[in-house]
């Protein structure tokens, strides 16, 4: 059972101006961010996570995608 204590999360310290990153963790401005459409009230939503770490999440992806189909 959970104490009375708030349990912080991650997505908590997002403001309209910095993101927390989901893979590094870091807080950056949300331009360090893919755009990825809009909420249900027209507000921009931004990727979980920053343009850096998509980049190199999606490297690793399409070596590992790469690597399968030369050895299976």
């Amino acid at each position: 059972m959970l104490d009375d204590h708030t349990i912080d999360y991650i997505g908590n310290k997002d403001t309209d101006t910095h993101r927390v990153c989901g893979t590094c963790g870091k807080l950056k401005p949300v331009g360090d961010f893919y755009k990825d459409g809009k909420d249900n009230e027209g507000n921009i939503r931004y990727r979980r996570d920053c343009k850096d770490c998509y980049k190199k999440t999606r490297v690793i992806e399409l070596q590992m995608k790469a690597r399968k189909k030369t050895n299976g």
